[in-house]
């Protein structure tokens, strides 16, 4: 096992503990405010409706944000990958062999640096739209 594997099972270890511990810390609460809520007369026994809701917008909204980060994550490696082909392409730029194939490759570094800001620039735009809506989406119907 490489150290890159070992200490990405630490993580995943650590991660799902965590998360054991975040489940275990809700049902200990939600058994409290249950009993805490029985103990006041005319206090309906059973779970309320509303903590249904509750539950039901807990798990919409972890998918949403885990749908969000993985698409941010991708747009990120997109970025990563424009990144590295504008370093290789500027490099490029300095083997030319005289003026006017500088002047070319000069100018297709350029365009190309240009056309990437405008493509992460269009991209940051939909993906806050896209996130605006998803959460609207979501609070509207967690208010209904």
């Amino acid at each position: 096992m490489s150290k890159t594997e070992g200490g990405s099972q630490v993580f995943e270890d650590v991660f799902q503990n965590i998360r054991k511990a975040a489940e275990a810390n809700l049902k200990l609460q939600q058994e409290a405010f249950q009993q805490w809520t029985s103990l006041w007369p005319g206090a309906p026994t059973s779970q309320p409706a509303w903590a249904d809701k509750l539950q039901k917008f807990h798990k919409q909204w972890c998918e949403t944000v885990s749908g969000l980060a993985a698409q941010h994550r991708e747009v990120l490696d997109q970025q990563y990958q424009a990144a590295v082909e504008s370093l290789d392409a500027a490099l490029k730029v300095t083997e030319a062999s005289n003026p006017e194939e500088f002047r070319r490759r000069s100018e297709q570094f350029c365009r190309k640096t240009v056309d990437c800001m405008k493509e992460i620039s269009e991209t940051q735009v939909r993906e806050f739209q896209d996130s605006a809506a998803k959460w609207t989406q979501l609070l509207t119907k967690a208010g209904a």
